[in-house]
């Protein structure tokens, strides 16, 4: 059976570059995310929503243009997402520095 046919058209299929797959789209205008160029000027990120995650967008433009259709599905997406993924909670900050402070203390002392 090994010497069939079958075994080369998935090896055909797994010898696609794995990169077009892993790809975001603009949810709007459907440009591709180039996240592979080396500089990172040139490279387009896309950014995605912040309520649902479920949809990127490539400008501000591009997502105020979607708003009215994304709008109707956002909230159900939403609910989806923090159901299924594990909230990251932030870290708390570096306590601030009170050189500053002191500083200051200093200065009201010396005058």
């Amino acid at each position: 059976m090994s010497a069939n046919g079958e075994s080369s058209p998935s090896a055909t299929s797994s010898s696609e570059p794995s990169t077009t797959s892993a790809l975001l789209a603009c949810g709007n205008c459907g440009k591709l995310e180039t996240s592979t160029v080396a500089d990172e000027e040139e490279a387009k990120l896309l950014k995605p929503c912040i309520m649902c995650k479920s949809v990127s967008y490539c400008s501000r433009d591009c997502k105020k243009a979607d708003t009215k259709k994304h709008k109707k599905i956002c909230a159900k997406a939403a609910q989806e997402y923090a159901q299924t993924h594990e909230i990251k909670m932030a870290s708390r900050a570096p306590p601030k520095s009170d050189a500053h402070q002191k500083g200051l203390q200093k200065w009201q002392f010396d005058t």
